[in-house]
């Protein structure tokens, strides 16, 4: 299993735009597993599943909103996208990006259709 989550971390941190994945457990913070070119991926993915928790505490406020697909945070020079793991909803995966456009339709949808991120059963 660890090397296709890690081969599949690497897909993700293939597509256009993408500087960096990880996998990281929500309760504890710490980053499982990272891929891509971005050195600070880990650091960085430690940070965001504070903005994760955040929304765990709040998501009876959002629920007619329905299920949050991914969370976008936009910073002065570049993204952060946060998707939970359908098949495990306690690992959050991290992606970093460019300041600029991302197929994130295609990114989310190979996440999560694919590979061990994917929800028991098929998406």
């Amino acid at each position: 299993m660890t090397t296709g989550i890690g081969q599949h971390l690497a897909e993700l941190a293939g597509f256009e735009g993408i500087r960096g994945c990880s996998l990281v457990a929500c309760e504890s913070g710490l980053v499982l597993h990272s891929a891509g070119e971005f050195a600070d991926v880990e650091p960085l993915s430690e940070a965001a599943v504070e903005f994760w928790r955040i929304h765990a505490r709040v998501r009876g406020n959002l629920a007619a909103l329905g299920h949050l697909n991914l969370a976008m945070l936009a910073f002065q020079n570049g993204w952060l996208g946060l998707t939970d793991c359908p098949g495990d909803p306690s690992l959050l995966l991290v992606a970093v990006t460019r300041p600029r456009q991302v197929d994130w339709q295609g990114w989310l949808r190979h996440a999560r259709a694919a590979g061990p991120f994917a929800q028991a059963g098929g998406a």
